[in-house]
């Protein structure tokens, strides 16, 4: 038995010269500035929701750095509690959403009801709501955008 030998040929491919990539001119759009929203919620307030609902509604067009210095010059419990919670939405969205207070916006601002305090009094017996004193509270929502830094 003769064994025959076997050639083998091993053929290598040519290496092809790599493609330089000419950088293109392109035409790139504006990069806008990341925008996010910051959200407040209040569900207990011990005010009536009326007596909020009537500063909130004037307030919503300014800016909320200059809603502070407005509230500061307002004598009422409604602007204390609007001014509260406007500081501490404008602190949580610099803090933790990197967002610039000169940029802040309000996106919305909303007042409801809240739960009632209902309780009976016999020296208002015939007067109102047939001697029922009612409490009412309020819940309190503030959204505001801005850019990011």
């Amino acid at each position: 038995m003769e064994k025959k030998a076997v050639k083998k040929t091993i053929i290598k491919k040519a290496t092809t010269p790599k493609k330089v990539v000419t950088p293109k001119l392109v035409a790139t759009a504006p990069v806008t500035p990341e925008i996010k929203y910051c959200r407040y919620v209040n569900k207990n307030i011990k005010i009536s929701p009326r007596k909020l609902r009537l500063l909130a509604n004037s307030i919503k067009k300014l800016s909320p750095t200059s809603v502070l210095v407005k509230l500061s010059l307002t004598n009422t419990k409604a602007a204390r509690v609007l001014a509260r919670a406007i500081e501490t939405v404008v602190s949580v969205a610099k803090n933790n959403y990197n967002l610039s207070p000169e940029s802040l916006q309000f996106d919305t601002i909303i007042v409801n009801e809240g739960l009632k305090i209902k309780r009976m009094d016999k020296s208002h017996g015939s007067h109102f709501a047939r001697g029922t004193i009612v409490k009412r509270h309020s819940r309190l929502k503030i959204i505001v955008k801005g850019q990011v830094k």
